[in-house]
């Protein structure tokens, strides 16, 4: 099967040591309550790091500055053959407000993140971020 091609991207947005997680509805087609990083896939003509902010702020309320790309991922969401870049990004400020596509939403550790029933690469896109976060601090 030929794929159409798709780019993505994710936002760990750290607040206060613990980062934004969002659990897809229970009927969602893709994932069914499952968490994941806020984003998503970016449209004609539009610039990744714009797309992420955009995606963020649908998602979740948050208004966010992107920052630097940490890791990247593939995945398949028909018709779709996605590529995805992990951001980290900064807290600008909104309240949690989740859209129709998220029936939760929360502030969690690190580690707690890692403990979620978590949608596909999204637990290697964490431990990416667990080693930046590590050669930061030692670094």
């Amino acid at each position: 099967m030929t794929h159409q091609l798709g780019v993505a991207g994710r936002a760990v947005v750290e607040r206060d040591g613990r980062i934004l997680m969002v659990r897809r509805s229970e009927t969602s087609g893709h994932d069914p309550g499952l968490w994941e990083l806020p984003g998503g896939k970016m449209d004609p003509d539009e610039v990744l790091t714009e797309a992420i902010a955009r995606e963020v702020a649908e998602e979740t309320g948050i208004e966010v500055e992107v920052g630097r790309p940490f890791t990247t991922w593939h995945s398949v969401k028909e018709p779709f053959w996605v590529t995805g870049v992990t951001f980290e990004c900064r807290y600008v400020g909104g309240e949690l407000g989740l859209s129709r596509e998220h029936g939760e939403g929360g502030w969690f550790a690190l580690a707690e993140a890692l403990e979620l029933p978590l949608a596909l690469s999204v637990h290697d896109q964490l431990e990416a971020y667990r080693e930046l976060k590590a050669s930061m601090s030692t670094g």
